[in-house]
């Protein structure tokens, strides 16, 4: 895919977790995602929340921290904490569309990042409307 356009991409946690647990269906394009991020083609932004997310898996304690390590070790991410502001856009976001609270933090914090698109494996997050949602699944 050419990212030209985007610049600047939202991920969604489990877009991590495909890329490092190397998941066979999705890990391939994931792992394009993050080849992009590494040459500097694109940047990404994400919530703390996803180290929450990839850290929530039953693994050993060495798994978990090679997962942090990995995590904190992206280049060209940046990992945004949950304020103020994003709590409320969240709270809008969640009362409109329904989302899980994970969810809208994610994209709450993608939208006022300014991303031109919010990258998720979550066909549910495609209902909303205040920036581009792209599945991996759309991804060529």
């Amino acid at each position: 895919m050419s990212w030209e356009k985007y610049k600047l991409i939202g991920l969604d946690s489990n877009i991590f977790s495909y890329q490092f647990h190397k998941q066979p269906i999705f890990g391939p394009i994931a792992k394009e995602i993050f080849d992009a991020i590494s040459l500097n083609e694109l940047h990404a932004i994400t919530s703390i929340i996803t180290l929450t997310e990839i850290l929530s898996v039953k693994a050993p304690l060495i798994k978990l921290k090679q997962l942090e390590k990995q995590f904190s070790e992206t280049p060209n991410l940046s990992v945004i904490e949950v304020t103020y502001e994003i709590a409320q856009e969240a709270a809008k976001i969640r009362r409109k569309y329904g989302f899980r609270l994970p969810d809208a933090i994610q994209i709450a914090t993608a939208k006022l990042s300014k991303a031109k698109a919010f990258i998720t494996n979550d066909n549910r997050l495609k209902t909303y409307k205040g920036l581009k949602v792209i599945l991996l699944s759309e991804i060529e």
